[in-house]
C-alpha cells in the first residue's frame, strides 16, 4: 500500500508533492483505488511531520549510539523523552510495573500531536542529544 498527501478542492484531490504526483503517476486514468482519508486543517502540519522525519533522519546520520542510530530510534526516543503515551494502553503488572504504549508519530494523530506541541519539543530533544541548538539543527536539516 502506496501513502500519499493530497488537497481537496472542487470535490478533487490534488497531489501534494513531487513526490505524491509520482507515485499518482503510477496508476492508470480513470483506474478504481482504495482509499482511506485523514485530514488535517493546517498544512503546516503536514510540513512538520516531515521536517520531523527529516529530523530524525540527520541525527542517526550525526550519532554512533546504539540507540540513536536510526530514524526509527530516533523517533522512539522522542517519544519516550516527552512521554508520548497512549492513555487508553496503559497496562499495570501484578507487580507494579507501569507498561505504556506509545502513539504513533503518523498522519492520522497530527491533530493531537500538534495540541501538544510536540514537534517543538521533540526538536529541542534532539538538538540537546546533538548538543546543538534546536535552529541549528532545523539549518542541518534544511541544507540537505
Amino acid at each position: 500500500m502506496k501513502e500519499i498527501f493530497a488537497q481537496i478542492s472542487d470535490l478533487k484531490l490534488h497531489p501534494f508533492s513531487d513526490n505524491d504526483i509520482e507515485i499518482i503517476k503510477e496508476y492508470k486514468p480513470n483506474q478504481v483505488v482504495r482509499c482511506e482519508i485523514h485530514g488535517v486543517k493546517k498544512p503546516r502540519s503536514l510540513l512538520q511531520l516531515r521536517l520531523y522525519w527529516a529530523t530524525c533522519g540527520v541525527v542517526a546520520e550525526n550519532t554512533e549510539n546504539p540507540q540513536w542510530d536510526t530514524k526509527g530510534k530516533v523517533d522512539f526516543q522522542n517519544r519516550v523523552a516527552l512521554h508520548f503515551v497512549d492513555p487508553d494502553t496503559v497496562a499495570v503488572r501484578p507487580d507494579g510495573h507501569v507498561v505504556y504504549k506509545y502513539r504513533s508519530i503518523a498522519f492520522r494523530n497530527l491533530q493531537h500531536i500538534e495540541a501538544c506541541n510536540y514537534f517543538n519539543r521533540s526538536f529541542k530533544v534532539m538538538a540537546d542529544f546533538l548538543g546543538v541548538d534546536d535552529e541549528k539543527l532545523i539549518e542541518m536539516v534544511k541544507e540537505r
